[in-house]
């Protein structure tokens, strides 16, 4: 099966009868929240500022849906613009009906937040997981479907194993990606937690919350690297080609290479790196 993304927008509102899209004026109250929209907030101010635009100019955009049971239908794109429409009391509006299944519907949802910036840090991560995980992507495919590189992937599928309480500040918009980014990569979680109270008190920027991590990594990894100077780079050569964190431990006579994966796709795609028969 063929799984791209990225065709972007401009497919999914297609009206052509190619397209399986047709244009149509539908009651408000038969349209539903779509089971697959990956965003989970809605910021009330910007939805004010929607209101007033369709107050004044009408929806200049249709909403995407797909027919459901009983004469209903369910929304794949335009949430935002139909809550708004609701809010203001609006007996109709301008829909383009698609007969969807539950992937194209998940697709849809995505293709849309995404391209328009909308969704928080780990909303985006879910999305992703949710392909993954149902539909089977790879992490290879869905970068090109979103046109980012696959470590950006990776980097936003590992927000979702943050301790809940940064995941909460990163959906309120109280810690950014990269803050969560710099903390994702402190072990143990209770270090991780604790870092994110001490930046958080003293607003850091990304770039202080780095050098805060490093003065705080264990004193046993200060000496392994003082010892070694080129343990860095070969951990970030590792990384590199591997696409996940590697941590070298050394002793004496030996040590550890600690490779991790985050998914059962990211530990097939590591052993296939690895050229491992299995």
């Amino acid at each position: 099966m063929e799984r791209r993304l990225g065709k972007g927008l401009a497919e999914l509102i297609d009206t052509s009868p190619q397209a399986g899209g047709g244009l149509v004026q539908l009651r408000v109250e038969q349209i539903r929240p779509g089971r697959h929209q990956p965003r989970q907030t809605f910021d009330a101010a910007t939805l004010e500022e929607l209101k007033a635009s369709i107050k004044t100019h009408g929806v200049m955009q249709p909403i995407v849906v797909r027919p459901v049971a009983h004469g209903t239908y369910e929304l794949v794109a335009g949430e935002r613009r139909w809550r708004a429409a609701q809010a203001l009391g609006l007996p109709e509006i301008p829909a383009i009906v698609k007969p969807l299944s539950d992937q194209e519907a998940l697709e849809g949802s995505l293709i849309e937040n995404l391209q328009r910036e909308n969704l928080n840090p780990l909303e985006e991560a879910s999305a992703y997981q949710r392909l993954m995980e149902e539909f089977a992507y790879t992490q290879e495919q869905l970068a090109e479907a979103v046109g980012k590189d696959r470590s950006s992937v990776a980097n936003a599928l590992r927000l979702l194993r943050l301790p809940e309480e940064i995941q909460r500040a990163v959906r309120g918009g109280k810690l950014s990606a990269g803050h969560a980014k710099v903390l994702g990569g402190v072990e143990p979680p209770a270090r991780q937690i604790e870092l994110f109270r001490h930046a958080a008190t003293r607003q850091m920027s990304v770039r202080q919350l780095e050098e805060l991590c490093g003065k705080w990594q264990p004193k046993a990894a200060k000496r392994r690297r003082a010892q070694d100077p080129q343990l860095a780079l070969i951990e970030d050569e590792l990384r590199r080609l591997l696409g996940t964190k590697v941590t070298l431990a050394s002793r004496r006579k030996g040590g550890r290479i600690i490779i991790e994966y985050f998914s059962t796709e990211d530990f097939t795609r590591i052993i296939q790196a690895l050229k491992v028969a299995v």
